[in-house]
């Protein structure tokens, strides 16, 4: 059964080579089409049209060469192409920090964040809370550390 098995990389060489050739015969087709529906819409000229849409050819691409050279001679110091320098925003660099105002933490909220902690150390500390303590902690992986940290903020309030 060959579903499982590994395949070489000759037979992905071979896909590959197979998808490029492939490639290659289409656009070769295209080209033919393009080349025999563009014999069956001129085979049909003489001799003198041949020779009129060659002047007429030359004359216009090298009529328009001319404009393209002079324009660009008497234009004299203005630039075909402006250049404009690229400037950097002012707020690129800002962080938004700065306008923040320091939020306030009420002594009643700092109380109640306390008690908080206090009532998690003790579940931590008897037997039976210690269940109940793993099981919010599990559930709230960061909780204790947002504490330490509103704690921490409001000793850096409170000295300020």
């Amino acid at each position: 059964m060959r579903l499982f098995s590994k395949r070489k990389e000759s037979d992905v060489e071979m896909k590959s080579n197979a998808l490029i050739k492939g490639m290659q015969v289409g656009y070769l087709w295209i080209q033919e089409r393009w080349a025999n529906w563009m014999i069956r819409r001129t085979k049909n000229f003489s001799h003198r049209t041949w020779v009129t849409l060659l002047i007429l050819f030359v004359l216009s691409m090298s009529s328009y060469s001319i404009y393209v050279v002079a324009n660009a001679i008497t234009r004299g110091s203005r630039n075909a192409i402006s250049i404009t320098s690229i400037k950097k925003p002012d707020h690129v660099t800002e962080t938004g920090e700065d306008h923040i105002e320091a939020a306030e933490i009420s002594e009643a909220e700092h109380i109640r964040i306390k008690k908080f902690r206090l009532y998690m150390d003790s579940l931590a500390r008897s037997p039976s809370g210690k269940i109940r303590y793993d099981s919010i902690t599990s559930q709230r992986p960061g909780l204790m550390d947002s504490v330490r940290f509103l704690e921490n903020y409001f000793q850096q309030l409170k000295q300020k």
